[in-house]
């Protein structure tokens, strides 16, 4: 049993069960025009669409086709061979303080579990860890610019939720993101890590027996477009 994941670039994962079933995670969109992103987000189909919080990067619902099922709170949904939980918490720095809400969602199919941390503090409470429960893949804000978190608190969310593989998202993409978002590489982050595994492609398929036995950290090529 596998499901395949397809980065799309920034915070955008796609999953596709074995039944066919897709999830996709926070769809980008650019307000301003070319200074955030290079290129609109692709017309991606999908059965459900979740939605960690409203900033533009991650709630571009406009650019999908169909009438896909919207996810954006707390609370649990099952589509056939896809689970996905909702976990509310807050988001990082000032809008966290400000009492912006996050939600973290898990995401299991195939015997893995997946999270997708959106743009969450580092600092989780234990009622909220133990909401999320065991995780296998952490999808996590790391860029060198710590514009969400410091590599040192990208370290400690780790270490908190203790995943098999940790994938960076949020950072800097050439041809996709602009270099008037501010947002740097995760180079740095990654030059910590005591191993690396860079996929060359945007997609991976992903069971319980392929996951390494020590922790990695996976970098993905953005996909987006046919």
């Amino acid at each position: 049993m596998s499901a395949s994941l397809t980065y799309l670039g920034h915070c955008a994962f796609l999953w596709r069960t074995e039944l066919g079933r897709t999830l996709l995670i926070d769809p980008y969109g650019d307000p301003v025009d070319g200074r955030l992103f290079l290129r609109a987000f692709p017309p991606v189909e999908s059965d459900v669409v979740a939605v960690t919080h409203d900033h533009f990067d991650h709630n571009e619902l406009d650019a999908l086709p169909g009438h896909p099922t919207v996810l954006r709170g707390a609370g649990s949904f099952r589509l056939d061979d896809l689970s996905v939980t909702g976990v509310m918490d807050l988001h990082s720095g000032r809008s966290g303080q400000r009492g912006m809400v996050n939600i973290v969602f898990v995401v299991e199919v195939s015997g893995v579990r997946f999270c997708h941390i959106g743009d969450n503090r580092h600092d989780l409470s234990c009622e909220v860890r133990q909401d999320i429960g065991g995780v296998d893949v952490l999808m996590v804000t790391v860029d060198d610019s710590s514009h969400l978190l410091t590599n040192e608190q990208v370290d400690i969310l780790v270490q908190s939720l203790s995943p098999r593989v940790v994938v960076p998202m949020h950072y800097y993409i050439p041809d996709l993101t602009a270099v008037e978002s501010t947002l740097e590489t995760p180079d740095g982050w990654l030059a910590t890590q005591s191993s690396v595994r860079r996929l060359g492609s945007p997609e991976v398929e992903i069971s319980p027996e392929g996951l390494p036995a020590n922790r990695e950290a996976w970098v993905f090529d953005a996909k987006w477009g046919d």
